[in-house]
């Protein structure tokens, strides 16, 4: 059999295509018909001869086609990894598994700095020493922080022994640093919290995006306060007494605020009892939560003494 060919523009085609589609025929045949109706030649449907010869060069495309696939797929093998299977985890899902991370064991991160900041950003606590810095789970330190209140002897291995966990870990850090010493009037063990850098909660960020004032409390942001130097001083020429801590100006009352740390030695209160003491006046506590949280106000471990920053 003879073959003719010839060329079509794109509408023209696309005409083809759907007519064929139409009729329920290959384009081809309906070509094929045109032309034998256009010569007014019968129609003859092909033999089984012609037919075979189709089906033939259709199996030989087919094979053809195999080999080639197997031949990529030898050459280019599927690899699988556990990372493809597990989405990956972030440097928060690690510290909540692991309770403790230190710059030291970030070995193949490439800015250990970065992940500390984030990871305060989100709540951890941060023990600074000379040599390194390690973030520490919320819950875990909490529980460190109740677990060592409780141990009233100054034995270092008993408080070792009594205590779980990473918690034991977390002592011998304070201890290596000096930020923790058995205070003999009170019987209790007092944490200088110089060496701690306390995380923030997560959804504070958005409170600092506006000025936030009360009676005894401003913040701003740095921003809004413009030159931070300036402002500070011109609030506390007025009576107030102001930080500035990650991209925010906290003031408050300093009368006030005075007040707050007679009220807190009197009572002997140590670093986690500031709620506790206050808790019967809600702008005392306001003040001293706001003036920890700026590191105006903080706890003086050796003395075992709350003081206003200087």
């Amino acid at each position: 059999m003879k073959s003719v060919g010839t060329k079509l523009r794109d509408d023209e085609y696309q005409a083809l295509i759907e007519r064929a589609r139409k009729e329920g025929v290959k384009p081809y045949e309906l070509v094929r018909k045109a032309i034998l109706a256009y010569l007014n030649l019968p129609i003859q449907e092909p033999s089984r001869d012609e037919i075979l010869d189709k089906l033939g060069e259709l199996e030989k495309r087919i094979v053809s086609l195999e080999q080639v696939v197997f031949k990529q797929a030898e050459a280019n093998p599927p690899q699988t990894t556990t990372q493809s299977s597990k989405s990956r985890k972030t440097a928060w899902d690690v510290l909540r598994e692991q309770e403790i991370t230190c710059v030291s064991s970030m070995k193949g991160a490439r800015d250990p700095d970065k992940i500390m900041e984030s990871l305060k950003g989100k709540g951890a606590i941060i023990l600074m020493s000379e040599n390194d810095k390690c973030a520490v789970y919320p819950d875990t330190w909490i529980s460190f922080v109740e677990g060592l209140a409780k141990i009233s002897s100054p034995d270092e291995r008993e408080v070792l022994g009594k205590l779980k966990g990473r918690a034991k870990q977390l002592f011998k850090m304070l201890r290596a640093v000096g930020a923790t010493h058995f205070d003999n009037k009170t019987k209790t063990w007092i944490v200088d919290t110089s060496v701690i850098e306390k995380g923030e909660s997560p959804g504070l960020e958005e409170v600092r995006e506006e000025k936030v004032e009360s009676e005894y409390v401003v913040r701003v942001s740095r921003e809004e306060a413009g030159d931070s130097e300036s402002y500070m001083a011109d609030m506390e020429r007025e009576g107030w007494i102001c930080n500035e801590k990650s991209g925010s100006i906290i003031c408050v009352w300093r009368e006030l605020l005075e007040q707050v740390i007679v009220d807190l030695n009197n009572s002997k209160a140590g670093v986690n009892d500031l709620e506790k003491v206050l808790a019967g006046d809600k702008d005392k506590l306001e003040v001293g939560k706001a003036a920890y949280e700026a590191g105006i106000l903080w706890f003086d471990g050796k003395q075992g003494r709350w003081r206003i920053v200087s």
